[in-house]
């Protein structure tokens, strides 16, 4: 007979107890799509909670029945962030990201700089648009938020796991994009800023986005080669930042693939 782990038991109460350590070593999956883009990551289960009331793609984890534990709905319900995410959490190990010295980059990279951004969702829903776009790294500094928060994972639908992501300081991402003669576009208002729109982009590129509170760091307005702003026709003078970044990023593709 199946063990099925309930709210009182201990081992649902320590899953419990580690689900709010937002800084740990380890860290959930919950959701399929977000649970089958952690294992294209290569990154490796710890332990598996199904809820069979819900659960019903079986074949993502024929390959790790050794650590899979059936729960009660109750205690899904308990350790679930959101509604409808399939009934599967995982706990994972988190793994190193990539560093800046050891990458190689193409002939014609495509970077995001992401500076200071503070809320999960948005910096989600912006490595999932890269993702899209065909961005080939992200690197983040100053940043204010855990990288396996729940709604980055959620809002980027796993993306965060398979993007290549690197976590460095303002200062050596300067060095690096110098030192490799990339051109550093930066986004904000400034009196050296330029229409988007107006705006020829090299083929060696790197978009640099701040935060929606305090924009990028002054450093970047400093050393950049652009300052680029999007044109704006209403009352509203600003964008939300992941927003900004679609409409700039797909004009650069557009301006690579289809002029």
């Amino acid at each position: 007979m199946e063990n099925i782990y309930g709210t009182r038991s201990h081992k649902i109460r320590n899953l419990i107890k580690i689900y709010k350590k937002s800084s740990s070593k380890i860290f959930f999956v919950e959701g399929i799509k977000e649970f089958e883009m952690a294992i294209r990551g290569n990154y490796f289960p710890m332990e598996i909670f199904i809820c069979k009331k819900i659960f019903y793609k079986y074949n993502i984890i024929k390959s790790f029945n050794h650590i899979v534990f059936f729960i009660s709905i109750k205690a899904f319900k308990k350790l679930a962030y959101r509604e409808n995410s399939g009934g599967i959490i995982a706990l994972f190990k988190r793994k190193n990201l990539e560093r800046l010295e050891n990458i190689k980059i193409p002939k014609n990279p495509f970077i995001l700089i992401l500076d200071g951004i503070e809320k999960p969702g948005n910096l989600g829903a912006m490595l999932r648009i890269a993702d899209a776009v065909g961005v080939h790294f992200i690197i983040l500094c100053n940043i204010k938020t855990y990288i396996y928060n729940p709604n980055i994972i959620r809002c980027s639908l796993g993306s965060v796991f398979t993007n290549k992501i690197i976590i460095e300081e303002t200062n050596s991402i300067i060095s690096w994009l110098q030192k490799k003669k990339i051109e550093i576009v930066v986004t904000g208002f400034h009196e050296k800023s330029i229409q988007l729109y107006r705006t020829q982009f090299y083929s060696r590129l790197a978009i640099v986005l701040g935060s929606e509170s305090k924009g990028v760091s002054p450093i970047w307005l400093n050393i950049a080669h652009k300052i680029i702003t999007i044109p704006m026709f209403g009352d509203i003078d600003s964008l939300n930042v992941s927003n900004a970044m679609s409409i700039i990023i797909y004009e650069v593709l557009r301006q690579r693939n289809y002029n």
